[in-house]
């Protein structure tokens, strides 16, 4: 009977052993749970306060110089429609006048 009762502590250590190891696990992953939202906050401040990667500058640049050379080449295009425009005109009141003459050297005649 002794030997039973021995055999019964020496389960019970075991058991109370891997308890309290247990509950440590637990009180540790507990206080890492706590200081979790104080560090998520931290790491999204950290990363509004970087600058962002190198990569995406260069897009950024890239971009930026892309925009300005559509901005240039639609100005281009603007002001060779205006030339074209120009030029028609003149052209027409040429016609015009040629014709304008020509009907007043019929009507003298």
């Amino acid at each position: 009977m002794a030997k039973l009762k021995q055999g019964n502590l020496f389960e019970e250590d075991l058991e109370l052993l891997e308890l309290r190891a247990r509950e440590q696990k637990l009180a540790e992953a507990h206080k890492q749970y706590v200081k979790l939202p104080a560090q998520l906050a931290r790491e999204k401040k950290d990363r509004e306060a970087t600058m962002p990667p190198m990569a995406e500058i260069r897009e950024r640049q890239q971009l930026k110089q892309f925009e300005e050379n559509v901005s240039r080449g639609q100005i281009e295009n603007v002001l060779r429609t205006q030339r074209h425009s120009l030029a028609m005109m003149i052209l027409l009141l040429a016609a015009t006048l040629l014709m304008l003459m020509w009907a007043y050297k019929i009507m003298i005649s």
